[in-house]
């Protein structure tokens, strides 16, 4: 006899701490299964999903499936990058910053990687860019590098944990990289004007006009945002754009000498 389907039921992300305490105590068998959005608990009779209806909605998955579609239909190997190959930002080292600048914005950045590449067909690109909000889009792309932390639960006790990445990840690295490369291009063509890039967007001061032809000429359709009443505070940007009020925080940038990097090494390795 064919064993059953456990079912799911649905839950809202907020109360979810109490109840895994309470499923651990209950059940001889638990898996956990975490992404940034979503807690799965699995036991032999029921499956219990927790999401948040914020987080991610309907929008987001179907653009995520329409790009799963196209890349697999591509016929393209999936890029193998990762994290570790991404430039995201660069800043330059100063003590102050101008009051007033510019910021060319790349426009849907990574959507338009996937497609000059060829993985993902105009019809999904359209949709992507017209059909659905700013913020699922972002989530969409995103979700091709999701990783889930699995958790195997034993009588209570962790009995083992495993990190399950998905398949598709290097393709959300390419477009983090490509994006980054386009950024660093630039600020190596405009040198002393740029004072910074931070993932999809590069301040520069004077006219922003010819930047904004150069990212464009290389595939990006961008926008110029205007800074202003810019402040640095302890390593914090506090700056205007478009009237409202933002904050970025500028990483610091820490020498290690090589000497350190071996120590470091070799202590390690001695645990």
């Amino acid at each position: 006899m064919k064993k059953k389907e456990a079912i799911t039921l649905q839950y809202r992300l907020g109360n979810e701490r109490d109840f895994l305490t309470k499923i651990l105590k209950q059940e001889k068998r638990v898996t956990i299964r975490r992404t940034n959005y979503t807690i799965k608990v699995e036991t032999e009779r029921r499956n219990y999903l927790f999401s948040n209806a914020n987080s991610a909605g309907k929008k987001t998955f179907i653009a995520y499936n329409k790009i799963v579609r196209d890349i697999k239909k591509s016929g393209l190997e999936t890029p193998r990058l990762n994290s570790r190959n991404v430039k995201y930002w660069w800043f330059k080292h100063k003590d102050s910053y101008p009051e007033n600048f510019f910021s060319v914005d790349i426009n849907a950045a990574y959507p338009t990687a996937l497609y000059n590449v060829g993985a993902i067909t105009e019809e999904t690109y359209d949709y992507l860019i017209n059909d659905i909000p700013k913020i699922d889009r972002l989530r969409c792309v995103g979700m091709l590098a999701t990783q889930k932390g699995v958790y195997h639960y034993e009588d209570g006790k962790l009995a083992n944990f495993e990190v399950d990445t998905s398949d598709l990840s290097g393709w959300f690295y390419m477009c983090c990289v490509v994006i980054g490369e386009i950024m660093d291009m630039a600020r190596l063509r405009f040198k002393s004007r740029i004072l910074h890039f931070w993932v999809d967007g590069i301040a520069i001061e004077g006219d922003p006009y010819e930047l904004l032809c150069y990212i464009e000429y290389l595939g990006f359709q961008s926008k110029i945002e205007v800074i202003n009443d810019c402040t640095l505070v302890n390593n914090w940007l506090i700056y205007l754009k478009d009237g409202k009020k933002k904050y970025l925080h500028l990483p610091k940038r820490v020498q290690v000498s090589d000497e350190e990097v071996k120590r470091f090494l070799e202590y390690s390795n001695t645990e």
